[in-house]
């Protein structure tokens, strides 16, 4: 197995973590990470692919959201959002847990430089005791910037 060569880069959380930051890890795309025993690749709602393409329109200030439905039933401790962008840019990072009680919390908010050809990993979890039922990212940058994101679901 190749030596994986990480970029570590800290993020901050929103109140309600109890955390000051987290670590979003960085990997070339030929070593992107496999998807570990314990988890499961989530789908988008609209497209029911696990692997979702988008491009930014910032002048029009639409194709900021993907939403990632979390199966029902299951126990999910953690997730961890996976984004490979298209460009060396700054990408506003938003991603929000959506709850059966019409309740939503945000688990991220930042702006994070990613380069190129780069994979990031981006860990997160409730803030509640509360299973989501869909996860939403809102993801904002520079009038066509590109970056294919995914999600995992970890028990």
């Amino acid at each position: 197995m190749p030596t994986q060569n990480f970029r570590n880069l800290s993020i901050g959380l929103l109140i309600g973590f109890g955390l000051s930051s987290m670590t979003v890890v960085a990997q070339t795309n030929q070593q992107s990470e496999q998807i570990p025993k314990n988890c499961q690749e989530l789908k988008e709602i609209t497209t029911n692919q696990t692997h979702i393409r988008k491009k930014i329109d910032s002048v029009g200030r639409k194709n900021y959201n993907a939403d990632f439905a979390v199966p029902a039933g299951e126990k999910f401790t953690s997730f961890k959002a996976v984004m490979l962008p298209e460009n060396d840019a700054t990408y506003g990072v938003t991603i929000n847990l959506k709850y059966g009680d019409q309740s939503v919390s945000t688990a991220l908010q930042k702006n994070v430089q990613m380069k190129r050809g780069e994979t990031y990993t981006l860990p997160f979890q409730s803030s509640t005791e509360k299973q989501p039922y869909q996860v939403n990212f809102n993801i904002s940058g520079a009038n066509n910037n590109a970056y294919t994101i995914s999600l995992m679901a970890c028990k």
